[in-house]
């Protein structure tokens, strides 16, 4: 089942998101160093948050600490989102912004569903998780912050699919965590 989104979801804000990405594309011929570092915060922040999360649970917890059982639900909910945007993708399709608007996107990516950003979704699934372990909470919030704005600013999303997808990673992390929690008490 797939719901005609171009002309009925996104109406409202279509006109607001490509203004948002076609301002950032015009951004690209002044900055040549932040389009490299917004590149690599792209293509790397996942791997880096999960080795944050690995050396939080492992080396900054002492055993059988909340870190470990943190670390579980941060896997367990980014999983469970990223599974649940599957079908979200399906039902509410939305096409990437270079698939629509005249540019093509700082990073190589193919074509599909934008809405809601996988990478937001499970970064800030995966850093809400981890928000009660020190040292290791912010750390992850400033990275899946910095995340979605890279994939606005490499051109594979627009603004309101990171957002969407921020606050659906949020929402299910509270979701397992309580879970994991009430299941553990």
């Amino acid at each position: 089942m797939r719901v005609k989104t171009e002309s009925m979801t996104f109406e409202r804000v279509q006109p607001y998101d490509e203004r948002w990405v076609m301002y950032v594309c015009g951004l690209w011929r002044r900055w040549p160093a932040l389009n490299a570092y917004m590149v690599v915060i792209a293509l790397w922040t996942p791997i880096v948050m999960v080795c944050v999360i690995a050396a939080g649970a492992l080396f900054l917890a002492p055993p059988a600490a909340h870190p470990r059982l943190a670390g579980f639900s941060a896997i367990a909910a980014a999983v469970l989102a990223r599974v649940m945007n599957e079908w979200v993708t399906r039902v509410f399709w939305r096409p990437r912004p270079f698939e629509r608007l005249p540019f093509l996107p700082l990073l190589a990516h193919e074509r599909g569903g934008s809405f809601p950003s996988n990478h937001a979704t499970g970064a800030f699934a995966l850093a809400v998780s981890m928000a009660g372990v020190p040292g290791v909470g912010l750390i992850l919030f400033v990275l899946a912050v910095l995340l979605a704005i890279s994939r606005v600013y490499v051109g594979l999303h627009y603004p309101t699919d990171v957002l969407a997808g921020a606050l659906h990673g949020t929402f299910v992390a509270v979701v397992v965590s309580t879970a994991v929690s009430v299941w553990v008490a």
